[in-house]
């Protein structure tokens, strides 16, 4: 099995046929109708489907997209790091993150590191921990910022200094609205909207006691512009951190932060074996001498 070969087999399962994928390839359908035949063969398995119109993957062909697209892009990354002048600080800065407001920190720290290395270019990656998860155990992600940073035995970490404050993002016609702050069982009976790993954690359902069982989940969602629609749209009321989402008097939404009061702490991690490129390097000193150094007052939304 050749690289070649997997971008053959990823250019066909986008476009769907093999003329369209020849086109984008840039060789002749023959060639890659060849290709493709000795992958299938190699795998012992059909990986396509060849219907009047358009190809569709199998589930064997769906199986490999998922590893044809990580090694393909994990490949990308080398080459492209390794194609490096000798001594230059250049290159690409993977990071996966979440939604925070904290996130203001790391963003300053790449403008630095871009300002100090021109070359260097930041790539943001947003979903929840398990969403990031197999991108950066893979190799994808040069960091992942964590929240409830916990020790993990194969990472490095870096503690970030900000802290992210939980609440319920509401309409401004809600009685909930009127409170300054909620309590557990305010939310007794309330159709809720969470994250969906934030809603599972432990440290929410501490918070909530022996009324979090009982909570009506109604809805989820992974970043939060969507599920301040759903609120918006009557659908519930949404669990989520402060700051993600602008409000203002004359807005339909508002935040009101939880009581008793609940935080998140908040952290970068890097894996403890895996060389970082001279670019991740040097966005990292500049957030280390960031973090050791200047004063992260959140910005006022």
């Amino acid at each position: 099995m050749e690289l070649r070969t997997l971008r053959y087999f990823l250019a066909l399962a986008q476009e769907g046929t093999i003329s369209n994928a020849a086109k984008a390839l840039h060789v002749t359908q023959p060639t890659l109708s060849r290709q493709l035949a000795d992958l299938e063969k190699g795998f012992g398995k059909q990986l396509f489907e060849r219907g009047s119109k358009r190809v569709v993957l199998t589930e064997e062909g769906l199986r490999l997209r998922e590893y044809a697209e990580s090694i393909v892009e994990l490949a990308d990354k080398a080459e492209a790091e390794l194609s490096q002048p000798g001594k230059a600080v250049s290159g690409d800065v993977y990071i996966g993150c979440g939604e925070s407001d904290a996130m203001r920190i790391i963003l300053r720290a790449a403008e630095r590191a871009r300002r100090d290395h021109p070359l260097i270019h930041c790539h943001l990656f947003s979903g929840t921990s398990a969403d990031l998860a197999e991108r950066f155990d893979g190799g994808l992600l040069d960091f992942m910022v964590e929240f409830e940073l916990t020790s993990r035995p194969d990472c490095l970490t870096l503690s970030l200094p900000a802290v992210d404050e939980w609440g319920v993002l509401v309409r401004r016609d809600d009685p909930l609205a009127q409170r300054d702050a909620v309590r557990p069982a305010d939310l007794a009976g309330r159709s809720l909207i969470g994250s969906r790993q934030g809603i599972k954690s432990g440290k929410m359902r501490e918070w909530a006691g022996e009324g979090f069982d009982a909570w009506d989940v109604v809805a989820t969602y992974n970043l939060l512009f969507n599920g301040a629609l759903m609120v918006e749209e009557g659908i519930g009321v949404a669990v989520c951190y402060d700051r993600l989402v602008r409000v203002c008097e004359d807005g339909p939404l508002c935040f009101r932060p939880l009581d008793p009061p609940l935080f998140s702490n908040i952290g970068l991690i890097w894996k403890k074996h895996r060389r970082l490129s001279r670019a991740a390097a040097a966005f990292l000193a500049c957030l280390e001498e960031d973090v050791s150094g200047t004063d992260h007052t959140p910005a006022p939304m």
